[in-house]
């Protein structure tokens, strides 16, 4: 007998909610009511679901679909935004260094040059016009009773400029072997005169006066579809920091780049 029942309850209750079931709305915020209508007026539907009574403001209604299958559409669905398009990254062309050897080194005698900057440069021009300067201000404690700099090519110790257009990634450093990427606008494509230059400004930090001491000039063909990938071998030849009393350096000239494509 209980279990009869409760069957006869279960039922019910599905019977009573088939019977409430007829009208579909489609809310604008992605909802939806089924119920049977009861009222439309005043710019509110009221209807009744299985769980009881509902007022929905007119305003909030996308669509009704009606037992019988009308559809009555009450306030358009805004048409979906479209997704920001993205513009394309210009085209580019790039020019990867790859320099190998020896590092390029200053020294000064603190007694001598008491006006010294330590500010060692690496210039790189296409042209005759330089495109991008990485520089090097940190003094390393090499030489006792010197001021030395080392260009180490280390994130934290260089500062990179470039011209308008031109874009540059921080330098990737191995032993041995140092990487240098520069983006170039597309119409830098084609044959051009690449100049790579060491310099010291022997001007002093008041008055800047930047001198090449080691530089190396190559043709390159540019193409935009690929990387364009240079060896920057670099040989220190007999250059040295030495002498009696007052060391002094010496034979600088001595100190070689070399840059081949690969």
């Amino acid at each position: 007998m209980r279990k009869a029942a409760v069957l006869a309850i279960v039922v019910g209750m599905l019977a009573a909610a088939a019977s409430l079931r007829g009208d579909v709305y489609y809310l604008l915020d992605g909802d939806r009511l089924t119920g049977k209508t009861l009222s439309e007026a005043g710019g509110i539907y009221k209807l009744q679901t299985p769980y009881g009574r509902v007022a929905i403001p007119r305003g909030k209604v996308a669509k009704i679909v009606r037992d019988d299958g009308r559809e009555d559409v009450v306030n358009a669905l805004p048409a979906p935004s479209p997704s920001p398009t993205q513009t394309p990254p210009a085209p580019t062309v790039r020019l990867v260094l790859v320099i190998t050897g020896d590092s390029f080194w200053q020294a000064w005698s603190p007694q001598k040059d008491a006006a010294l900057d330590p500010t060692l440069r690496l210039q790189v021009s296409l042209d005759e016009e330089p495109v991008a300067t990485y520089t090097d201000s940190k003094v390393d404690p090499e030489i006792e009773g010197a001021v030395v700099n080392s260009f180490s090519f280390a994130p934290e110790d260089m500062a990179t400029t470039a011209i308008a257009g031109v874009a540059t990634a921080p330098a990737e450093t191995r032993p041995g072997r140092i990487t240098l990427k520069i983006d170039l606008p597309a119409e830098r494509a084609g044959e051009h005169a690449l100049r790579l230059a060491y310099q010291v400004n022997e001007g002093g930090a008041e008055a800047p006066g930047w001198h090449d001491v080691a530089e190396t000039s190559v043709h390159v063909q540019l193409k935009p579809d690929a990387p364009n990938i240079l060896e920057i071998h670099q040989d220190r030849g007999r250059m040295e920091f030495s002498g009696f009393g007052r060391k002094r350096r010496k034979n600088v000239e001595t100190f070689r780049i070399e840059a081949r494509p690969l």
